[in-house]
């Protein structure tokens, strides 16, 4: 068990141990099981012996001596041992906390935190164990009173885990583990996007293509880590626009109010565990929303 001095066993075999008089036989007695064992005390009187078979509950376990003429001696004071083999309940599964959880959403066990924090409920104060398909056991923790436990793991090794929780009793027993909460640890940056593109539309003028506008919120598209998070900022105003690529890596996003002038605008896409790559090269816009001046008189 948890303790090798609390008197509380899953071994229904024991070895037990003392003195009595030299060479006397010691017979072993409980007071559930009645006769457990026999032995013979050495010359210096130290006596050692495993038990019969002991029923689970608990046991009071006394010695008596018999020398060579027969003579039995009183009962010695009792050993209370408690045998116990039954298995604790299997805990729930485990939870990944939602700090622990980064990225877009905190409820969807996607996760750039190589040691993340879990937590579940078992049997009241029993040892919780944690264990990795990938990394085998990651963290050790103890439910408290109401059989609550948290425990933080080790550092869990890039992929997808399938995290499951064993209960240890005093006695060492374990249950079977909980069901599996799936996570995945994800530290890898996406690729950079593609440079953003003004779309033909949003570039008013004389022509479509040229980077000049006197549209102040024009529409942009791109391209990007599938269903990453992209975000656009300009070197002018910040943060401009933010939208979500589609399966196939497209985005598109009209932007905010930019300021009159010269923009340099560059893309940077965030996955689902909260990871950002490197920037776009970027793209070169003028803004002109200010009019011409007349014309000298014909």
């Amino acid at each position: 068990g948890t303790a090798d001095d609390d008197d509380l066993t899953n071994n229904t075999t024991p070895t037990l141990s003392g003195t009595a008089e030299a060479n006397s036989t010691v017979n072993i007695s409980s007071d559930v099981d009645g006769a457990v064992a026999t032995t013979t005390a050495d010359g210096a009187g130290n006596w050692s012996v495993a038990t019969s078979t002991l029923a689970e509950g608990a046991h009071n376990l006394t010695a008596t001596a018999t020398d060579a003429a027969g003579n039995t001696g009183a009962a010695s004071a009792a050993l209370a041992i408690t045998v116990d083999t039954t298995s604790p309940a299997t805990p729930g599964a485990p939870d990944l906390d939602a700090a622990s959880d980064s990225g877009t959403a905190d409820d969807d066990n996607v996760t750039n935190n190589t040691t993340p924090s879990v937590s579940g409920t078992a049997e009241a104060n029993i040892t919780v164990t944690i264990n990795s398909s990938l990394d085998g056991q990651v963290a050790a923790t103890t439910a408290d009173g109401a059989g609550n436990w948290s425990g933080t793991t080790d550092v869990l090794a890039e992929g997808t885990h399938e995290l499951t929780a064993t209960a240890t009793d005093a006695a060492g027993n374990n249950s079977a583990a909980s069901m599996a909460l799936t996570v995945t640890i994800d530290t890898t940056s996406p690729a950079a996007p593609s440079a953003p593109d003004l779309d033909a539309a949003s570039d008013s003028g004389s022509a479509d293509d040229d980077n000049v506008t006197s549209n102040t919120t024009p529409t942009l598209s791109g391209t990007a880590e599938a269903n990453s998070t992209v975000n656009v900022t300009s070197d002018l105003d910040g943060a401009v626009a933010t939208t979500t690529a589609d399966g196939a890596g497209n985005w598109s996003v009209a932007t905010s109010t930019l300021a009159e002038g010269a923009h340099n605008l560059i893309a940077t896409a965030t996955d689902a565990a909260g990871n950002t790559g490197a920037a776009s090269a970027g793209l070169a816009i003028t803004v002109d929303t200010t009019s011409p001046a007349a014309p000298s008189t014909p």
